[in-house]
C-alpha cells in the first residue's frame, strides 16, 4: 500500500499531498513526468530515465528544482518509505504557480508511487489490434502530460473494437498513443521511427538486444509497409514488447505474434536483472 510520495524532495503521506489549483499543469495542462519500473526493490534504468526526464523539462523551459544526484536520492527515499519491491514510479514536473494563469514559474517535481500494472497477459498471446489516425503530437521528443488525443479517441478505439492507436502523419508512421512502434520487414530487419517522436528507453534496451540478432534501421514507416512487413510490435515501460497482430482491416504476418517478436520478448526480459 503507497503511504509516502514526495514533493520538490520533501516526502508527504500520500493522501495528504496536493498541488496549488492555480499550478499550470492544472489550468493550462503545463508539464513533462516520465514513468518506470521498480523491481526487487530497484529502479529499473534509472539513469536513463532520469536523462531523459532532464531534457523533457529542457525541451519545456522548466527548471528541475533538484539536481541529478538529489532527484536520484529522492527516488530512493520515496522507495524506501513505502517498502516498495514490485511498483512503478511517475515522476511529475508541473509549470508552477502562475498568477496570471499563463506563465510557467518554479516548477513543482513530484514523485508518486503507483502499483505496476501491465498491459494484459491475454495481449502479449495473441497480439493486439491498431487503429492509424492522423496526428502528430506537439513537440515529440518530450515526454509532456498531454494526452489530450489519445484519452479523447478511448471511446472511439473501443466502440471499433482496436486495442490502441497508430498516429501518423499521412505518409509517415510515427508512435502510438503511449508506446513506441517496431515492425520486421520481409527482408528480416528490424525498423523504428527515429524522427518526430519520443524516444522511448525500452525502445533503446529493443535496439541494443537487437543488434547481435538482425539489421535494424532507424528511420520513417511509409504506411505502405504496414501492408507488407510480416511482424509489428509496440513498446514501453508498462508494455515491454507488445506484439501487433492487425492494424486497421490489415492481418500482420500470419495474425499470430511473429518468431523475432517473441525471441526479443523473452531476451528483453531476461534483462531486467542486469538492472
Amino acid at each position: 500500500m503507497v503511504k509516502y510520495c514526495s514533493i520538490n524532495g520533501q516526502l508527504w503521506e500520500y493522501d495528504k499531498a496536493s498541488l496549488h489549483v492555480s499550478d499550470l499543469s492544472i489550468l493550462r495542462g503545463y508539464g513533462i513526468f516520465d514513468f518506470f519500473r521498480v523491481v526487487g526493490g530497484q529502479p529499473v534504468c534509472l539513469e536513463d530515465y532520469l536523462q531523459r526526464f532532464f531534457r523533457s523539462a529542457a525541451l519545456l523551459g522548466l527548471n528541475v528544482p533538484l539536481d541529478r544526484a538529489d532527484m536520484e536520492s529522492a527516488v530512493f527515499q520515496v522507495i524506501a518509505a513505502n517498502h516498495l519491491e514490485e511498483a512503478a514510479i511517475r515522476l511529475v514536473l508541473t509549470g508552477g504557480l502562475a498568477e496570471d494563469s499563463y506563465t510557467p514559474t518554479e516548477p513543482n517535481l513530484l514523485i508518486l508511487p503507483n502499483a505496476f500494472i501491465p498491459a494484459p497477459g491475454p495481449q502479449y498471446q495473441r497480439g493486439v489490434s491498431l487503429m492509424t489516425y492522423p496526428h502528430q503530437r506537439e513537440c515529440p521528443e518530450a515526454k509532456t502530460i498531454n494526452y489530450l488525443t489519445g484519452i479523447r479517441m478511448q471511446p472511439i478505439l473501443k466502440a471499433k473494437g482496436f486495442d490502441y492507436l497508430l498516429y501518423h502523419d499521412g505518409d509517415a508512421v510515427r508512435e502510438s498513443d503511449r508506446a513506441n512502434f517496431f515492425i520486421v520487414t520481409p527482408e528480416h530487419k528490424l525498423v523504428t521511427p527515429n524522427q518526430k517522436i519520443l524516444l522511448g528507453i525500452t525502445r533503446k534496451r529493443i535496439l541494443g538486444i537487437a543488434t547481435d540478432r538482425m539489421a535494424i534501421e532507424e528511420r520513417d514507416i511509409h504506411l505502405s509497409e504496414l501492408l507488407t512487413c510480416k511482424e509489428a510490435f509496440l513498446s514501453g515501460s508498462n508494455k515491454g514488447i507488445l506484439p501487433v497482430c492487425q492494424i486497421d482491416d490489415h492481418k500482420i504476418g500470419t495474425g499470430a505474434p511473429g518468431v523475432s517478436t517473441l525471441q526479443l520478448m523473452e531476451a528483453l526480459e531476461q534483462e531486467i536483472p542486469a538492472y
